[in-house]
């Protein structure tokens, strides 16, 4: 019934990459469980993936190719011009822009010549936990010190190089379940003092890295910005067991933080409790990034259940890209066949209206993020 492929794009959430292509192997084809030594086991553990059979198919149609990983990684390392290329990729799928993390990978990749080969609008997006590991790394132990640095360097971000919102991964870290008895300075002084102490266990620094959690609310709130949380799942080193973002209720409802936009990234697989905090707390939104596009076969689930509570203004496409353009075209390719058959069928049952269809998927795939970020 629906057709959304005239609808442009913002990717919520991607990373800069590097540019560097193999000729024997197009590291956008991985996922994030990605192949780190390259073994023929791990290789064979991708290629036996949904996602990667689909995204060589759907690329090698782009390029021009056989759909085998090998002809797909040629023709990409036989494309010219890095910039013109992604220029007519992201075209094809109207892709205007993305909203990007900076803090991945490290060391940071370069912003201006990323630009150049990247034709579309950046957002960028501040990471605050390479300064935190800076300031441990200096051994900085004067808590005052500490923090007016650390807050610092979000205000610089903000006012004078162009950052349009604050990201964290503590979920990475020491997880999502915030202790709210870590607010106080002198909870944060104990905190920091605990992890100079023991700088290789990182859940000595859990209290310091709770009360900056708490800070960034309360800075992001000034200085009218939203903050980003990673939630659901990541990278193998992610604490599983806290990464629901469920965890940060307590947190985000109290009346200190209420007014603080923030926004749950990923989510997947949590979607429906992220769905509901969306629903019911009037200062979180949800992004389906990374479930969006390498949990394929989850794809229309993903955004059924994001619709199942929460309003449709509150919901943010986005990939996840991270070594690769290819990425956020493909995200962008499923988003809106997926889209199109949800609301068919919610169509059908009677809960929207024909109209209603597209006015649903432009806000998912473009206009909540222009009202964010004032794109």
């Amino acid at each position: 019934m629906y057709d959304f492929r005239e609808i442009p794009v913002i990717d919520n959430h991607c990373h800069p990459y590097l540019f560097e292509v193999n000729p024997a192997r197009y590291e956008p084809l991985d996922t994030f469980v990605g192949t780190r030594d390259g073994s023929a086991e791990s290789i064979a553990h991708r290629d036996a993936m949904i996602y990667q059979r689909w995204a060589t198919r759907e690329l090698a149609a782009f390029l021009g190719c056989a759909p085998t990983i090998e002809a797909v990684a040629k023709a990409r390392a036989a494309v010219g011009d890095e910039g013109t290329y992604v220029k007519r990729l992201f075209a094809s799928e109207g892709v205007q822009g993305l909203v990007i993390d900076t803090g991945y990978p490290q060391p940071p990749v370069d912003m201006t010549r990323f630009r150049e080969r990247v034709p579309t609008t950046l957002y960028p997006v501040y990471r605050i936990e390479p300064p935190i590991k800076a300031l441990l790394d200096r051994r900085v132990s004067d808590f005052s010190e500490f923090v007016r640095a650390f807050e610092d360097g979000i205000r610089r971000a903000i006012r004078e190089e162009g950052f349009i919102a604050v990201k964290s991964i503590i979920a990475y870290r020491t997880g999502l379940d915030l202790d709210l008895a870590n607010e106080p300075d002198g909870m944060g002084a104990a905190g920091l003092a605990m992890a100079l102490a023991e700088p290789d266990r990182m859940m000595a620094s859990k209290a310091l890295r709770d009360h900056l959690i708490f800070r960034v609310l309360r800075l992001c709130r000034d200085l009218d910005v939203s903050f980003h949380i990673h939630t659901g799942i990541g990278d193998p080193d992610i604490v599983l067991a806290r990464c629901n973002p469920a965890l940060l209720n307590e947190t985000l409802k109290q009346p200190q933080y209420r007014e603080t936009r923030v926004v749950l990234i990923h989510c997947y697989p949590y979607v429906e409790e992220a769905s509901w905090m969306a629903s019911a707390l009037p200062n979180v939104w949800m992004d389906l990034s990374e479930g969006v596009p390498f949990a394929l076969v989850a794809t229309d689930r993903i955004f059924e259940k994001a619709l199942d509570l929460a309003p449709f203004n509150r919901i943010f496409f986005g990939s996840d890209a991270f070594s690769g353009p290819e990425q956020t075209w493909l995200a962008a390719k499923v988003s809106k066949q997926a889209l199109a058959r949800v609301l068919g069928t919610l169509h059908e049952r009677g809960y929207i209206t024909a109209g209603e269809g597209p006015e649903i998927a432009e806000a998912i795939l473009i206009g909540n993020a222009k009202r964010m970020y004032g794109a």
